[in-house]
């Protein structure tokens, strides 16, 4: 997966989520980007195709040869800036049987990771199989009655049996429409040797497929992949299905379709309504698959479905990242929710860091006339307090490192790398030792930036001494000024002793930066 560089964010409707999913098949190189509701709603947005043929030369060799890989490089680069112009947030991307068949795959993975920081997750036969099944049992109203789910790429072909719950059945096979043209199809057009060749391999094949099926008794069969919905346009003569109507392959229709395709050669096929161009040679050895699979299988038509595996490829990550989604619906703006997203991640205490940043900015806005600092430095401060306690699961002893350690690299989002050390060091120093010259991540800060992790440091130490027992026994402060002296007072819900002790505690810093003595009254509100 990779953050797409320079990507707009929170830019779409309702706090939505903006993913593109790319699958790297045999074949051809597909891009959908989508939307993802809050709710969990999937809005497919724009597709993008280019048949690039990785799988032309590796089937038969195991091998990516290099201008294949050139060109699917190149393609890769143009769908990431496709994504970044659609304000993509996130690129997730899959390569199936030709890279993980090659024997240079890994050299290709490395070039993606090297040229185009795009990180390509190479996904497993059976794996392969359960995302076109999260796609199709998205994409259609499949019921409690199984159904037979086929899937038929360029290097394998998925077997799914399923029901809306839950797939039974999950089984690849190399028998690809590139994968078995390479291998079977050495005459154009297409010997009765080489058919006869191909058939007796499918049948070996599909007929202990067929009996597997059969124990769970499938109802109806579903077809997905470009193999297929070509074929089931040629069936229709090229004509465009009806809108909101799937296309369905009869038997009959395939079988006659079958019949005219053999004795053609591939410039004659070329020429065929319903066809892409880059599937001349393949469509032949495709075909008689598909016939085949009708045969064994008994059925009698199959339902198109448009969703495929880069459907799969988003639905799975939206089933693994509900808590993003969540967050958006909490956290409209894009910067409090990266800091969020943080904190989660570190197990937060969520209601003492919530309370210690109330009560640090409730300091911020009631000593605004001394530090003198404004609305972004409040910003990165009430940061700092919500992110201070975040270093606890490592070391309780040595949490303020741990916590500025894990902001300095925890990904946040929207911020520049000064903004991010700035709430790191303001986390550093909210207890033990103050900043000195010896700290590097201090002073590498201008005079300004270090001002503000001074008045920030100063203040998150106050606020985080008046939530001692992490009770929230603080309601309000209100200010009252005397010269040289601060006077504190606390409206409390209980008993304050603990908290105004931890306060004293930690007001020498306070005292120093913002050059006022600092006193504490309590009051019950």
């Amino acid at each position: 997966m990779a953050t797409v560089p320079n990507a707009p964010t929170g830019l779409t409707p309702g706090n939505s989520l903006r993913l593109a999913a790319i699958d790297v098949g045999s074949n051809s190189i597909h891009m959908i980007v989508a939307q993802i509701d809050a709710d969990g709603g999937v809005t497919t947005l724009w597709r993008l195709k280019e048949p690039v043929g990785l799988g032309r030369m590796s089937f038969p060799s195991h091998r990516l040869n290099k201008e294949a890989m050139d060109r699917a490089i190149a393609t890769l680069a143009r769908f990431q800036q496709a994504a970044v112009q659609r304000q993509c947030e996130k690129i997730v991307a899959v390569a199936t049987s030709a890279i993980r068949e090659a024997t240079n795959g890994g050299d290709f993975i490395e070039r993606c990771k090297r040229e185009l920081k795009l990180y390509i997750k190479v996904v497993s036969a059976r794996e392969e199989a359960r995302l076109i099944y999260l796609a199709v049992r998205h994409a259609l109203p499949l019921t409690t009655k199984p159904g037979l789910i086929i899937d038929i790429g360029g290097g394998s072909v998925e077997f799914i049996v399923g029901d809306g719950k839950r797939a039974g059945m999950l089984e690849s096979r190399k028998l690809g429409a590139a994968r078995m043209t390479a291998r079977y199809v050495k005459s154009d057009p297409i010997s009765e040797d080489d058919q006869n060749k191909l058939t007796k391999h499918y049948r070996a094949e599909l007929v202990p497929l067929a009996a597997q099926a059969a124990i769970l008794k499938p109802d109806f069969a579903i077809g997905t992949s470009g193999t297929l919905e070509n074929i089931a346009a040629m069936c229709a003569g090229g004509q465009e299905a009806e809108a909101g109507t799937p296309r369905i392959i009869e038997r009959k229709a395939l079988e006659k379709l079958v019949k005219s395709l053999l004795p053609m050669t591939s410039a004659q096929r070329a020429r065929l309504p319903g066809l892409d161009d880059g599937r001349k040679d393949q469509i032949v050895a495709g075909s008689l698959l598909v016939a085949k699979i009708f045969r064994q299988f008994d059925l009698k038509r199959l339902t198109i479905c448009p969703a495929a595996l880069r459907e799969g490829i988003l639905l799975d990550y939206l089933t693994r990242h509900v808590p993003d989604l969540q967050i958006r619906r909490e956290v409209p703006d894009p910067r409090r929710r990266s800091v969020i997203d943080l904190a989660r991640r570190c197990d937060w205490h969520q209601s003492h860091s919530e309370q210690v940043a109330n009560l640090t900015l409730q300091l911020f806005d009631q000593t605004a006339r001394i530090h003198k600092l404004g609305p972004l430095e409040r910003e990165l401060i009430e940061y700092a307090a919500l992110l201070h306690d975040i270093g606890w699961h490592i070391d309780r002893r040595k949490h303020h490192k741990h916590s500025a350690y894990l902001i300095l690299n925890g990904d946040l989002r929207d911020f520049s790398r000064d903004e991010v050390e700035i709430i790191a060091n303001i986390t550093r120093y909210h207890r033990k030792q103050t900043p000195t010259v010896k700290h590097k991540s201090y002073t590498r800060l201008n005079i300004h930036q270090q001002q503000v992790v001074n008045v920030g440091s100063a203040l998150l130490r106050i606020a985080d001494g008046l939530d001692r027992s992490h009770a929230s026994v603080v309601q309000t402060i209100r200010s009252k000024w005397e010269d040289d002296r601060l006077t504190l007072r606390l409206l409390t819900r209980a008993d304050a002793e603990l908290e105004v002790w931890g306060a004293r505690r930690k007001r020498q810093w306070f005292e120093k930066v913002l050059g006022r003595k600092l006193r504490f009254q309590t009051a019950e509100a």
